[in-house]
């Protein structure tokens, strides 16, 4: 029997949905859709969210919710990020997306999109060596940048307001790319990381590993890979830092291996990641296809079991 469950991400880049079947053990992906919305760049000086920005967002809805219209709407699990969670009329926004979708939607807090995020790479990596392992879990996203330590559950976490867009719309001025201009980001996002005065007790972790389109895209271009999971260092970082300063904008941005979409923020993504690698003297990391969607998924179907287990103990 075929169990239809999924998990909607409303991010400051994209807008993703993942539907799997829950009818097989582990549960089967049956598809993955997703569109680059942009939100974050839609914020002003004073934090409210522009109706184009909207309207991007509320047309991609209406493109993916036909999508989902075999899903049962208390099996379809709608979140949004850090832009609906700093934006001053995000309720306008989201009311209207409610309607289209047909279901609430969970503004997460930072603490609580850390904790999920978390949950999904564990799950990706439990039938590997680093399951035994601590974790020091880094996302990149459109507007945030989340880090979380632990080995199966979290032990520390935190949320940076720091993410991709932002950056690529603070840090490169008319979209161009200049090395000043990187290195003004890289120094910003290592700030950031120092004066938040992280402590000792982030320094015990065995395993580093980085979750969504950031990470993916950067280890996709170190072409690097151990036992078959990309990663990258430090030296593929450099490598990659000359790629992109071979452009003189950021819609230039075009490298064989980089999905076309993701071209205009790597270069932001990029001096974030380097940004927190020179503060936390971090030197190899490893890309997990887990993140966000698979939290929400691994949390639906843990209430789903439980659900199940209290209905059949009555």
């Amino acid at each position: 029997m075929t169990y239809l469950v999924a998990a909607i991400d409303l991010g400051s880049n994209s807008f993703h949905a993942t539907l799997v079947d829950t009818g097989e053990n582990p549960y089967r992906v049956v598809s993955r859709a997703g569109e680059k919305v942009q939100l974050a760049a839609g914020l002003d000086n004073q934090g409210h969210l522009s109706q184009e920005a909207m309207d991007r967002g509320l047309d991609c809805l209406r493109r993916l919710a036909p999508k989902l219209i075999k899903v049962d709407p208390n099996n379809l699990h709608v979140v949004a990020t850090n832009t609906l969670r700093v934006a001053q009329n995000s309720a306008d926004f989201i009311s209207q997306a409610e309607a289209i979708l047909g279901v609430p939607i969970r503004v997460l807090t930072g603490d609580e999109e850390a904790l999920l995020i978390f949950s999904g790479v564990v799950g990706e990596v439990s039938s590997t060596t680093y399951q035994q392992r601590k974790k020091l879990v880094i996302d990149i996203g459109g507007g945030s940048t989340e880090l979380i330590l632990g080995q199966r559950i979290p032990q520390r976490l935190q949320s940076f307001p720091m993410g991709c867009v932002a950056f690529s719309g603070k840090f490169f001025p008319q979209r161009k790319i200049k090395q000043s201009y990187i290195t003004n980001a890289v120094e910003a996002a290592q700030n950031t990381i120092e004066k938040a005065s992280l402590g000792y007790f982030w320094d015990d972790w065995q395993v580093c590993i980085g979750s969504s389109g950031t990470v993916k895209a950067l280890a996709a271009l170190s072409a690097l890979e151990e036992d078959g999971r990309p990663y990258l260092d430090l030296a593929s970082m450099a490598k990659i830092e000359r790629q992109l300063l071979a452009f003189d904008h950021l819609d230039e941005v075009l490298i064989e291996g980089l999905r076309p979409d993701r071209g205009e923020v790597l270069p932001a993504g990029y001096a974030i990641l380097k940004g927190i690698m020179l503060s936390l003297n971090l030197d190899r990391i490893y890309f997990s296809t887990g993140a966000l969607r698979e939290g929400v998924l691994l949390r639906a179907l843990q209430q789903q079991t439980n659900s199940l287990s209290g209905s059949l103990s009555s």
